[in-house]
């Protein structure tokens, strides 16, 4: 007896095939799917009791096979044979690769090698329609994250997180290109997370291209910090109703006065401390740099505006 996955993908495949083989006998089309006569028999019997929902005469899948041969009139929606997506080719491409890493056999290696073969051709033939064009200037990376969508190919990239602010570096497989209201963003297979993770662009600080098949247990676990940084370095003053601020970011702290309730914090971006000065009211007080200082006031300024 069949599965029920096995036979589920063997009736999602029976309609759009009779429809390109008006008249088949049942016969033959047990054979073409590899089944006995009885099993196809009860498959079609399936498929005529499926539609879309109502199930009433209009919806329902309408066939005829009672005279030995099979003609659809009604397919309803199961027209077209099935078809990968490119994100559901992405992620069985580097399935196929971690399997690869774990087999000894060169034979069974070979035959992994040559389906992922099949399977990128397939990836590069609808690889067109996942990829966006706009204005590099706002984009530097766009490109680079077409051309690797385009081959299939990994990209490192370092990565601003701003709700968290920390930069990462992660190894990625791109899977497509997005746009989401004004946002650019990147639909990935991220080794990291191991799992799909979506990055917007304009926060990506880096980005090239690596050959190294191999993915580390580091590449995969750690959250490393990166070493060369454009970390911004922010002088301020606090009073006790912001210890709790102080408190969660204390190891952050690269220098610390607790009697003149002064501190130095180093962060990625300049916004998230903006919008931690602005929670916390007047109880954090920017020093340096003077710009981020303006900036806050500024902001301030529009916030009361608005009331």
């Amino acid at each position: 007896m069949d599965k029920p996955l096995t036979r589920t993908a063997r009736l999602l495949d029976l309609v759009p095939f009779i429809l390109s083989h008006q008249g088949i006998a049942v016969s033959e089309l047990a054979k073409e799917f590899g089944v006995t006569e009885n099993e196809i028999a009860a498959d079609l019997e399936l498929v005529f009791m499926c539609g879309l929902p109502q199930y009433t005469d209009l919806e329902l899948i309408d066939l005829s096979f009672e005279s030995g041969s099979v003609t659809v009139r009604e397919p309803q929606n199961l027209d077209k044979p099935r078809r990968l997506n490119g994100e559901e080719l992405s992620i069985l491409v580097m399935g196929l690769d971690v399997l690869k890493g774990q087999l000894q056999d060169p034979i069974k290696v070979e035959k992994i090698s040559e389906l992922q073969h099949r399977l990128k051709a397939l990836l590069q033939n609808i690889s067109g329609a996942n990829v966006l064009y706009v204005d590099e200037r706002d984009l530097p990376f766009l490109s680079i994250i077409n051309d690797a969508i385009r081959s299939n190919e990994r990209l490192e990239i370092t990565y601003l997180n701003i709700s968290k602010d920390e930069v990462t570096s992660r190894k990625i497989s791109p899977i497509e290109v997005f746009q989401q209201g004004d946002e650019f963003l990147l639909l990935t297979w991220c080794y990291k997370s191991k799992a799909n993770r979506t990055f917007a662009i304009s926060r990506i600080l880096s980005c090239a291209k690596f050959d190294n098949l191999s993915i580390t247990n580091e590449d995969v676990i750690a959250e490393g910090e990166l070493e060369d940084s454009d970390a911004i370095e922010i002088t301020f003053k606090y009073d006790r109703a912001a210890l709790s601020f102080i408190e969660a970011v204390k190891e952050r702290l690269t220098q610390h006065d607790e009697v003149g309730k002064v501190a130095v914090i180093e962060v990625w971006d300049s916004e998230w401390m903006l919008r931690n000065v602005m929670a916390n009211s007047s109880h954090i007080t920017i020093l340096e740099p003077k710009a981020l200082s303006i900036a806050i006031s500024n902001r301030a300024k529009l916030a009361l505006s608005n009331y």
